[in-house]
């Protein structure tokens, strides 16, 4: 009997030791989740602010192509010599400010920092070019 007694106590105290266990268990579950979430609520985060970031650079950046293309547009009616060779110049910045378009579109969080710095590098000597353009080119722009 007191063999059945004792072996009634251990079962007894298994499955007690079991319940907490379990209980942790569930604790650490619950905190895992809690951690996920909030990973995964800063990942959002995180896109969000990129993705406004990239769509303010790009904006920026269409908005100098734009100004671009009326003036080559402008250049294309006037038709002379010097027109062609301003309007060839204007062209080629207009391809690097495509070609930095393409970077903001394909930047990742890792290198937004970097993708960033080149568009405004690349902005500021669109704008420098510009104005250096309009001075060699007063009598184009009236």
């Amino acid at each position: 009997m007191k063999k059945y007694f004792f072996l009634l106590c251990a079962a007894a105290f298994m499955a007690c030791n079991n319940t907490g266990n379990d209980a942790a268990d569930q604790k650490l579950k619950e905190g895992a989740e809690k951690i996920k979430e909030g990973i995964e609520t800063k990942a959002d985060t995180v896109g969000a602010y990129l993705n406004e970031q990239k769509e303010k650079a790009s904006d920026a950046i269409n908005k100098q192509k734009k100004e671009i293309d009326e003036k080559i547009e402008s250049l294309k009616k006037d038709g002379s010599k010097k027109s062609e060779e301003a309007r060839k110049k204007l062209e080629d910045t207009r391809s690097q400010l495509d070609k930095k378009l393409e970077e903001i579109k394909n930047s990742t969080a890792e290198t937004w920092e970097e993708t960033k710095q080149g568009v405004d590098e690349a902005l500021d000597k669109a704008a420098k070019e510009w104005q250096e353009f309009k001075s060699n080119f007063k009598d184009l722009f009236k």
